[in-house]
């Protein structure tokens, strides 16, 4: 398919556009459409992709995102930003993770197949129109509905100029918690850095809600990543999440052998010993199955919510610092 008819060349200088891109592959009367944010600045580069709501069950980002658009002063801004607050509506619309139509996980769907399924087009089309060109990319993500996590941010294990600029905006976010990861196939940020494009993923949340916490680490995060890029002045003080030394961990899963009940009896950011007990699993009498223990020392980074469980489900993940 040939790109849509828009351009950010074609953009004046200090100027704030709203333009939308139509999902193809729908028939009859329906029509999918994502709005999109331009805001170019005093000079047009570095060109910078800010994207949230790539699943539909994860909205942290999309609030700060929509909140962004219209805050930043495109006078204030060195460079050109493009913001997406939603990148998947009928996910959104449905509230689930997954896209309602083919069950596609769009996060596993990049680059992208215009002739694919929904889940694919709907990626070929973020791709092409929005995610190349740009020098960077801020991916912003949640825990979905059956868990929470605590802040932090995965970048590519790869020592490509690229993924050192990666890495670097990573530790620039000021998270307690950063996490190099060999990423699996069809995320959109792996695909963005194989065509040189620094790309890094937040994680911020769950449970599918917005809380006063999780909005203020995204804004103030988000400022910082774009200081960083010298794009915007760097934050004022009343940006009030802390600024923090990173730890660069790796994690553990926690995972379940059987289906049932789960009791668990640690949080997202308790310190755990190895050894301790996580959590426990009954059948549907109450009779025991199972009791989930730590296998090494670390802190809670993810913890399932949901207490009805089946078999290879995590209950916890655990970071320990490498």
């Amino acid at each position: 398919m040939e790109r849509q008819q828009w351009d950010p060349a074609n953009l004046g200088l200090c100027s704030r556009s709203l333009l939308k891109v139509e999902v193809p592959g729908y028939t009859g009367n329906i029509r999918m459409e994502v709005p999109f944010f331009v805001l170019v600045g005093k000079e047009r580069q570095p060109r910078a992709l800010l994207i949230a709501g790539v699943h539909g069950d994860e909205y942290e980002g999309v609030a700060v995102l929509q909140d962004l658009a219209r805050e930043i002063d495109p006078h204030d801004l060195r460079g050109t930003l493009t913001i997406v607050p939603v990148a998947n509506p009928q996910a959104f619309y449905a509230h689930t993770r997954r896209h309602p139509v083919d069950l596609g996980d769009l996060n596993r769907s990049f680059p992208g197949n215009p002739n694919g399924t929904i889940s694919e087009r709907l990626a070929d089309l973020l791709f092409r129109e929005l995610v190349l060109g740009n020098d960077y990319v801020l991916s912003m993500h949640c825990w979905g509905q059956e868990a929470t996590v605590i802040p932090y941010v995965e970048h590519q294990i790869d020592e490509s100029p690229a993924g050192r600029k990666a890495a670097a905006a990573a530790l620039a976010l000021g998270l307690e918690f950063a996490h190099p990861y060999q990423w699996p196939e069809g995320l959109m940020a792996l695909s963005a850095l194989r065509h040189g494009i620094a790309a890094i993923e937040p994680e911020v949340g769950g449970l599918g809600t917005l809380t006063e916490a999780g909005h203020r680490a995204y804004r103030t995060m988000t400022y910082r990543f774009l200081a960083h890029l010298q794009m915007v002045a760097p934050p004022e003080t009343g940006l009030d999440a802390p600024y923090q030394k990173t730890k660069i961990v790796e994690h553990t899963d926690c995972l379940a052998s059987h289906a049932g009940l789960l009791r668990r009896y640690v949080s997202a950011g308790d310190p755990v010993s190895q050894g301790q007990l996580i959590g426990t699993i009954c059948d549907l009498a109450g009779e025991n199955l199972e009791e989930i223990r730590a296998p090494r020392v670390g802190t809670v980074a993810i913890a399932r919510v949901f207490s009805s469980i089946q078999p290879g489900e995590r209950i916890a993940q655990l970071f320990w610092e490498k």
